[in-house]
């Protein structure tokens, strides 16, 4: 069987039509953060519902509440100002789409989550201590899949794998192109994948996005 893993497109069309042209698969999971911060969260809600397996993140629950989005310091302001544009992009049926999105999802011997289970905010990175995944140790799945950090991840802590395929629309390793991952009878590819960025880029200029968010994108992190 062969899984493709993507996370936190964050509204990025270009990068995720990009992956599906390119990959064939048996099933999709998506682990959380399908819009916000790109400029075209309506059309992936649609690609989305039509093909993958997803779960809430922490921007999908903040466009549709208008709660906070639990980011850090660096980003929280950046992400109040930027989330307009998603509420008056996405209609009633993908807003009730993303209020509907499960904290988590069990299939195939996985659990999908975003962040941690039950918590939508918590930061699960490569160099977390393991006492702090302790929450899933009453989990039966052996491969726990995740998102959120924007950082690729593949950990295996007593006896449990975790596995991040990093962020396909925002990432934060300091290289711009998307991060997926393809699980596949046991073996995971971590990929990398050039997308149509100038034209993202353009969509969010013409909206009217802060020349930072723009920066982001290009640069492929946290910049100031």
């Amino acid at each position: 069987m062969k899984e493709l893993l993507i996370s936190d497109v964050h509204g990025n069309l270009e990068a995720l039509d990009e992956v599906l042209r390119l990959e064939r698969w048996d099933d999709i999971y998506c682990m959380g953060d399908i819009v916000d911060y790109g400029p075209s969260p309506q059309e992936c809600i649609e690609r989305i519902r039509e093909i993958a397996i997803p779960v809430k993140g922490n921007h999908d629950n903040a466009v549709v509440t208008g709660m906070e989005c639990g980011c850090g310091y660096e980003m929280k302001e950046l992400s109040q100002e930027v989330r307009k544009f998603s509420r008056e992009q996405i209609d009633q049926e993908g807003m009730r789409f993303l209020a509907d999105l499960p904290m988590y999802v069990t299939t195939h011997g996985k659990l999908l989550t975003h962040a941690s289970l039950n918590d939508l905010f918590k930061y699960l990175k490569p160099e977390t201590p393991e006492e702090e995944f302790r929450s899933f140790l009453d989990v039966e799945e052996d491969i726990v899949l995740l998102g959120h950090t924007h950082i690729p991840m593949d950990r295996t802590i007593n006896g449990k794998r975790y596995i991040n395929p990093g962020s396909l629309g925002q990432p934060r390793d300091g290289d711009w192109r998307g991060s997926y991952a393809i699980l596949e009878d046991g073996e995971l590819i971590f990929q990398k994948i050039e997308y149509d960025i100038d034209r993202t880029i353009e969509k969010m200029e013409r909206m009217g996005f802060p020349e930072r968010a723009v920066r982001i994108l290009r640069e492929g992190k946290v910049v100031p």
